[in-house]
């Protein structure tokens, strides 16, 4: 179609406007722009992308009702667009058949894991879905870490609070008979009940503005009789749903009851990683996040540019995923910490440079007593984190600052894995060990390992150098047992 460079935008865009009305909405696709000579990379230079594009000629709907429309495609097999309908049509399904609608998780296990991406990569959540599909039999009961379902996701956040730091609590109590003497309702219930650090059950209401379901008007008068019959009630706590999901703002207002204690309480593996009050929406939302990081590169969770389609994944091939984006950022702590979460620490947020890749080896060194090549290996003794950690930093010293060697040049370290125990340094760490204990640094790992005794962890990282050391240099203690007399004790063989 020629050059498309003296065209204004208003041009351009009448351009696409009759490729529109001649072909429909398919000529509004990316792959039907780029076959018009370069009226695609016209637009997209003036800065006009495909978004933007739609927006301008008043097609945004039509589009997006085309693109549902249409199978997808990906890697030679074609699979069927999800739609919000689509999506409600099978959890339907599948609640019907289960007696309920499941968690994310179970859909994860059960290969539907598409279908919780779905959900909010269609800028929904998934109690949006069971409010639809009208699932009250989950959708009323979130469980928190006590293993009490509670009728709200507050009340569960609250019950988490209060589990993590070990306060006792339970289920709300019915109020005393008088309160339908002088209410408009017979009875109600109280939300829940925590033991104070004084002894005492403080009785507890969570205020809701609208809660779904219930009359506006109905309600207030509901909370004005609570709030007029427990007006005396020293032991009474009322709280705006909305604070039970911030953790400092429950510190502050349970502070007169329990004082502040950090959280010292955890379940799963993940819960230090997660603000306590978050832990029951975070649960399903760190299921989702683990099935789209499987469909990625080496199973790596994407950056957040990735999730918005931002900056250099702008024109990426499927949907954004920007309700899940927010999501992450409020119960998860963001993608960095979701990679903490997944395992993936080593997949680091952070922006490189020369320097900063060179400090960051410097400060391992100072820290830790060897290289992060060094660290990499289980012998070393250190932790997952720490060799993750040490993977990461290598990485960026090999694409920033030539490597290793180069760093340890420059930096003014030893590159020799044998200085640390020159000139007999490793005979004397030995003699020293087997001094102490009477036992072979092997045997003290191992028994250590198998809980029969419990050393401070720099000594056990300690014992795996020498270890380490002694099969590098005199390849194995054997060698070693023999030149200090050492004869370590037998183990009986189970």
């Amino acid at each position: 179609m020629g050059s498309f460079k003296t065209a204004t935008d208003a041009e351009l865009l009448e351009l696409v406007r009759r490729l529109f009305d001649a072909e429909g909405p398919a000529a509004l696709s990316f792959d039907r722009l780029k076959r018009q000579g370069s009226l695609y990379f016209a637009l997209y230079q003036r800065g006009i992308r495909q978004k933007e594009m739609l927006v301008r000629l008043g097609l945004t709907e039509e589009y997006q009702k085309y693109k549902r429309s249409i199978p997808l495609v990906r890697g030679g097999k074609t699979t069927e667009r999800w739609t919000w309908d689509r999506v409600v049509e099978k959890a339907t399904a599948i609640k019907t058949k289960e007696g309920f609608l499941p968690p994310a998780q179970w859909f994860q296990s059960n290969g539907q894991g598409s279908l919780v991406q779905a959900v909010y990569y269609l800028e929904r959540s998934w109690e949006d879905l069971r409010s639809v599909i009208g699932d009250f039999d989950s959708s009323s009961f979130v469980e928190s870490r006590t293993g009490i379902r509670w009728r709200s996701h507050p009340e569960a956040s609250f019950s988490n609070f209060l589990y993590a730091r070990g306060i006792e609590h339970k289920r709300g109590m019915k109020y005393p008979e008088t309160y339908g003497q002088q209410a408009t309702a017979g009875y109600a219930y109280y939300d829940l009940h925590f033991l104070s650090a004084q002894g005492e059950w403080i009785d507890v209401e969570i205020w809701g503005d609208k809660p779904g379901g219930h009359d506006e008007v109905h309600y207030r008068q509901k909370r004005a009789d609570k709030e007029r019959f427990n007006a005396n009630n020293l032991r009474f706590l009322g709280v705006h749903f909305k604070d039970c999901f911030s953790e400092p703002k429950l510190t502050e207002i349970l502070s007169p009851f329990v004082g502040v204690i950090e959280p010292f309480r955890f379940l799963k593996s993940t819960d230090p990683l997660i603000q306590t009050t978050h832990w029951s929406n975070a649960d399903e939302l760190l299921a989702t996040c683990a099935a789209l990081a499987e469909t990625r590169p080496g199973g790596q969770f994407p950056p957040e540019d990735w999730l918005r389609k931002r900056g250099q994944h702008a024109d990426r091939e499927g949907p954004p995923y920007n309700t899940m984006s927010v999501y992450i950022k409020t119960w998860l702590g963001g993608v960095r910490n979701v990679r903490k979460l997944l395992g993936q620490s080593h997949v680091s947020t952070e922006q490189w440079d020369r320097d900063k890749a060179l400090k960051a080896y410097h400060d391992f060194y100072r820290r830790h007593g060897m290289t992060t090549g060094q660290a990499r290996h289980v012998r070393s003794g250190h932790t997952k984190e720490v060799r993750n950690e040490a993977s990461r930093i290598e990485a960026a010293v090999i694409k920033y600052a030539s490597g290793a060697a180069s760093a340890n040049r420059e930096l003014g370290l030893s590159a020799s894995k044998r200085s640390k125990w020159a000139g007999g340094n490793l005979l004397e760490e030995y003699r020293k060990v087997v001094s102490d204990w009477g036992l072979s640094p092997s045997q003290l790992r191992y028994d250590h390992e198998v809980g029969k005794r419990l050393l401070p962890r720099e000594t056990y990282i300690h014992l795996g150098q020498i270890v380490d050391a002694a099969t590098r240099i005199y390849g194995g203690t054997t060698k070693i047992h023999s030149i200090i007399g050492f004869a370590p004790p037998s183990r009986k063989k189970r």
